[in-house]
């Protein structure tokens, strides 16, 4: 009788194929989520949280990009930046076995406005003097905060990228969705849901980044993944971020942001 690649019998036999030993061991998760919303504190916390738990952000499609049922396997992606080619023939042999776990990061779409707003106005390199001029404008608007104009368009993206998640999500029962809100109020308790829908081990000693996260990727681990910049936790479980939103944005947000997906996703929409 053969059980996960192992032939059981008087004598237990294991393929020889080490490759295939090692996949059947590892937990891979395909990430998704919008730019600003929690995927680097959520693939700490189940890289770091889970036994033999790999969570792929940039392999098998961009995690901020929409999900896309067929993977091009020779794309033109420098995906020697991010693994191993022995490492992504596992993947492979796992996706191809219909093995591979997905998540999809989420964060309240007010907070995430906020964070979006600051985001897309972010420092860059000055070269020049139009480029210090535009720094200008961008201190400027972070400053500021988001202006009603701005809402509908950042929306835009927040729709059709959530269109996209929620329907794997209702589609692939390999697929689940985890909250920043949720994961900062009680994150033990999430990490171990998790666990048990990715049918993984959670760790002895939990594990919970106490900085500001940095941007990053396949490569980024305990060790590089944070700033040494205190994090306020309660300006998203206190919900904070909504005095930051008068009449005028609330309509705004009410007029462009898909309510019906809000609402799958678990989001009251204000």
């Amino acid at each position: 009788m053969k059980r996960f690649g192992f032939t059981i019998s008087k004598e237990i036999t294991l393929y020889n194929n080490q490759n295939l030993i090692k996949s059947i061991m590892t937990t891979y998760v395909k990430q998704y989520g919008i730019q600003r919303s929690c995927t680097n504190f959520v693939k700490i916390l189940l890289e770091n949280n889970l036994e033999d738990t790999v969570v792929l952000t940039n392999v098998l499609g961009w995690k901020h990009g929409p999900h896309n049922e067929k993977v091009d396997w020779d794309a033109g992606q420098n995906i020697e930046n991010y693994i191993s080619t022995e490492d992504l023939e596992r993947i492979r042999e796992e996706y191809e076995a219909e093995r591979i776990q997905y998540i999809v990061c989420l964060k309240d779409p007010y907070a995430w406005l906020l964070s979006y707003s600051k985001y897309s106005n972010r420092h860059d390199k000055v070269r020049s003097l139009s480029g210090l001029v535009s720094e200008g404008q961008k201190f400027a608007a972070r400053k500021r905060g988001i202006q009603p104009g701005e809402i509908g368009g950042y929306l835009e993206k927040w729709n059709l990228l959530h269109r996209s998640w929620a329907e794997l999500n209702d589609e692939n029962s390999k697929c689940t969705t985890t909250k920043f809100e949720d994961l900062l109020e009680n994150p033990q308790f999430e990490i171990g849901k998790l666990a048990n829908f990715f049918n993984a081990q959670m760790k002895e000693d939990f594990y919970l980044p106490e900085k500001r996260m940095k941007r990053g990727g396949e490569k980024m681990d305990m060790e590089n993944a944070t700033e040494n910049a205190e994090f306020d936790r309660k300006y998203y479980t206190e919900k904070r971020y909504q005095s930051h939103f008068n009449e005028e944005m609330l309509a705004e947000v009410r007029k462009h942001i898909d309510l019906e997906v809000a609402e799958r996703l678990g989001y009251k929409i204000i």
